[in-house]
């Protein structure tokens, strides 16, 4: 009866060490198979453990420490988990499971932080599992004795790690031994969405907002950290730390759960120690709720004309150190921009010829930025600023250069779309020329492109002028003309007047 008891104690000791070892979530029921053996411990026969790694599960449905769950018990299972088993050592020796007084000690054990030993023990040599498979499953041969076993590595997507637990082989059941042990610890899965806001403002020198959206994850442990990181490509400067904005489900998080800082590229929102505790209430209370950090940064530059960005959830890593828990990444995001260049020139000139310096233009946005033909656009809004200039004159060969325009992103429709129309407008015409007739002009911008061939010629005739007194060979021709008539009318006066003459005498 005493050997009975000190069972029972042992195996209820299991249960609240492990956390979860025998249930995935809550209590529910089962049909429990029977043990692998009964009677006393056989110290020299070869057991196992086997590790079933799903997410946290809505049901309740317990798993069963003797055998492996049916097709349709749970759901989510985790690929690529590894744990690994510490023999535990008390003075310098595995404890032997055959001797009475041996379990009386273990009653209530529990690990030490990060995987540590229990107070009064040691953890011998490790022996990793293989990595659990597509199905969530790993397996190792163990002799008989005590163990704890830790989960020393998951994908990023985990962030709620398992709860180191105690093992024993063989495990108290239903009366009997289980020598090959299934064990059944959670995992929480963590999700960080990355998005970006519509562009307001489509010049370089605007500034892009990128919402990173996390809802709060279950969480076994306690939450020791969070933070969301942002690190900016060099094209984007980042925004003061005050104007980054956080929320939770909507609505503005209490400053002192949360600090922002930014060092080079690299922005943080790390929560506080009050941060911390907020998370850490309930238990549970703030699952779900959903997070969010609105990144900003002003562009610099086009460069290749796709910007792209991604963030970072970081849990329970307060040193930010990748080899201890590695981030979870976002989705990638990407904006898209161009150049415009566009050649001003004379009427009736070609090539090299009647290049035209010092005409003035602005930039507006087309009413319709993604039409398939951007010659026929039409001027919306007012003037758009490019890093602060809203006025563009030709220079140099006579190009109207505008460095920077925004064409699309990976988020709104139209999705990285190639190019963008706007429409410039001649507001001054260089000197000795006029505006033309119809001062507007619609051109595409293309991602990644400046080129000015793949835009269009805007010409400009010359003022008129009065006309100079007519000279030169025509000049001529009408004054010999003029002389030959006067020596004609002579004539004719010279032959009336002997008529007269003749008639009188």
């Amino acid at each position: 009866m005493a050997e009975r008891n000190k069972q029972r104690r042992f195996a209820a000791a299991i249960g609240v060490a492990a956390a979860g070892l025998l249930a995935l979530t809550g209590v529910g029921t089962a049909a429990h198979a029977a043990p692998n053996d009964y009677g006393n411990i056989d110290a020299d026969r070869q057991g196992s453990l086997t590790v079933h790694k799903y997410l946290h599960q809505d049901g309740g449905t317990e798993g069963d420490v003797s055998e492996t769950p049916a097709d349709g018990d749970f759901s989510d299972p985790v690929a690529d988990v590894v744990f690994t088993v510490y023999p535990l050592l008390q003075n310098g020796e595995p404890i032997d499971l055959t001797v009475p007084g041996n379990w009386d000690q273990l009653k209530d054990l529990t690990p030490g932080d990060a995987c540590t030993a229990p107070a009064g023990f040691t953890l011998g040599t490790p022996q990793a599992l293989p990595a659990t498979d597509a199905a969530g499953t790993a397996t190792a041969a163990l002799p008989v004795g005590v163990y704890q076993v830790c989960e020393t590595s998951a994908p990023p997507k985990i962030v709620d790690r398992a709860i180191p637990f105690i093992l024993a082989i063989p495990m108290p059941h239903e009366n009997g031994w289980v020598y090959d042990v299934h064990a059944y610890p959670k995992n929480g899965e963590g999700e960080i969405v990355k998005s970006v806001e519509p562009q307001q403002n489509t010049g370089l020198g605007s500034t892009v907002r990128f919402p990173v959206t996390v809802p709060v994850p279950t969480m076994a442990q306690k939450w020791t950290a969070f933070a969301i990181r942002d690190t900016l490509d060099t094209r984007l400067t980042p925004v003061a730390a005050a104007d980054i904005a956080v929320t939770v489900d909507g609505a503005a998080l209490d400053p002192s759960f949360y600090e922002v800082t930014i060092e080079g590229q690299q922005i943080t929102m790390n929560f506080t120690a009050a941060g911390v505790a907020w998370l850490n209430e309930g238990p549970g209370a703030q699952i779900g709720k959903k997070i969010q950090v609105v990144f900003a940064g002003v562009v610099n530059a086009p460069g290749d004309g796709t910007i792209p960005n991604r963030a970072e959830l970081w849990t329970n890593n307060p040193g930010f150190d990748p080899d201890v828990t590695p981030p979870l990444p976002s989705n990638e995001v990407r904006t898209h921009w161009g150049a415009l260049e566009v050649q001003k020139r004379a009427d009736g000139t070609s090539g090299t010829e009647g290049r035209l310096n010092g005409a003035v233009f602005e930039v507006y946005n087309a009413a319709d930025p993604y039409a398939a033909d951007c010659s026929q656009a039409e001027a919306a809004g007012d003037p758009i600023s490019v890093q602060g200039e809203t006025r563009f004159t030709s220079a140099g060969t006579g190009v109207i250069s505008v460095s920077g325009l925004f064409v699309s992103d990976s988020v709104q429709a139209p999705v990285d779309a190639e190019q963008r129309c706007y429409v410039l407008k001649e507001v001054a015409a260089p000197a000795g020329y006029v505006l033309p007739a119809e001062p507007f002009t619609g051109v595409a911008v293309q991602a990644g492109q400046t080129a000015v061939s793949d835009n269009v010629e805007i010409i400009n005739t010359q003022q008129e002028v009065p006309e100079l007194p007519l000279t030169g060979a025509a000049g001529q021709v009408l004054l010999i003309a003029g002389g030959v008539a006067a020596i004609a009318i002579a004539l004719g006066l010279v032959l009336m007047n002997r008529r007269r003459g003749s008639v009188e005498r």
